[in-house]
């Protein structure tokens, strides 16, 4: 199976035949496995047509299928030109591997370099084709890498695969969404700090709260224009490029367990800021050296010690813990393991009088 490929912005003439007609068209973005053509009458999705170009005066030529098609009124509401996205054949004579050779040779020499150190590297998941090719081919014209992935588990193994400086991804993608991706994303200690875009057509309170809670660190309303997202993206890319305060670890309080957590971050010896979310309420655990020296609540103007002891009784909710200074004056001297034995005796009070 193909892997997916990075997506250039480049304009070729190309001759497009099919069932006898030969059109001359141009690309507007490639890959070295297909391309988008601009058509003013686009053909239907499932022809099989031949292609041909001619780089340095030799003309070269192989078959394709046209894979997903723009019309005028899905083009304007994309901002995007009518056109076809094409999928090249196996190469199976000396023709079709010498066009697959120039078409890869072109996107190597086009695509944004590794090596410079500049090039902002994302991965976009989207379930929807022409979404897909909207962004890609604006992201990819704004400088970034870009790698796409049409559901949550290939955004995933893209993200394991190219270390990104951004990931945007669709709420409601398929086989995994965007929820559960950021849920998964937070189990990699080297991409739980990757800062993550969700889109959705369903931008309610509570869908924006629910995303921000699971670690994304913007909400992006459908529609859009794509200078926003060029613009969003640009931003979040550069600052976790030179954040320190990068997020470690992140996941569900179900999942893992508080106490567990704490002896964990305990024995690791971590310093830095452990953010808890549950409903409307959040708290943040400050720790140096793996000991919890400060606690404070959005809710309530309990002290460190109260604090602790009232999130110990969470089973649920969200966790992030970010690398970085700790917040707030050292109230707490005891250890985690004693503060844990603390609450477990107040807990067994209060069952007792219960």
């Amino acid at each position: 199976m193909r892997r997916r490929a990075d997506r250039i912005v480049l304009n070729l003439t190309v001759e497009l035949t099919a069932r006898g007609h030969t059109v001359h068209a141009v690309s507007q973005d490639v890959t070295p496995f297909g391309m988008f053509l601009r058509m003013a009458a686009p053909l239907p999705v499932g022809t099989e047509v031949e292609l041909a170009f001619s780089p340095a005066g030799v003309r070269l030529t192989t078959t394709a299928t046209v894979v997903h098609a723009l019309r005028d009124h899905e083009a304007r509401q994309l901002g995007r030109q009518p056109g076809v996205g094409v999928a090249l054949g196996e190469p199976r004579d000396d023709d079709a591997r010498a066009f697959a050779a120039e078409l890869a040779r072109l996107v190597a020499q086009r695509a944004p370099l590794e090596a410079d150190g500049e090039a902002l590297r994302v991965v976009v998941a989207d379930g929807e084709t022409r979404m897909l090719e909207r962004l890609s081919t604006a992201l990819g014209a704004a400088g970034f890498r870009v790698a796409t992935a049409a559901n949550g588990l290939e955004a995933l193994g893209a993200a394991l695969g190219r270390d990104p400086d951004l990931i945007l991804a669709d709420r409601d993608l398929p086989v995994m969404d965007g929820l559960a991706l950021l849920t998964e994303l937070g189990r990699y200690p080297e991409l739980a700090g990757v800062p993550v875009m969700v889109m959705t057509d369903r931008a309610t309170d509570l869908v924006r709260l629910e995303a921000l809670q699971r670690g994304a660190v913007d909400v992006l309303p459908k529609p859009f224009t794509t200078l926003e997202v060029v613009l969003r993206a640009r931003r979040l890319a550069r600052v976790a490029r030179r954040d320190g305060e990068r997020v470690l670890l992140r996941g569900a309080v179900e999942q893992l367990g508080l106490p567990s957590l704490l002896t964990m971050l305990a024995h690791d010896r971590k310093t830095g800021v452990l953010r808890l979310t549950r409903d409307q309420t959040v708290v943040w655990l400050s720790f140096v050296d793996g000991r919890l020296v400060h606690a404070r609540a959005s809710a309530g103007r309990d002290d460190s010690r109260a604090t602790v002891m009232r999130v110990l009784d969470w089973t649920a909710g969200h966790f992030e813990l970010s690398a970085g200074a700790a917040e707030g004056a050292h109230e707490l001297d005891d250890s985690v393991t004693h503060l844990l034995l603390e609450h477990a005796r107040q807990r067994d009070e209060r069952r007792g009088r219960a």
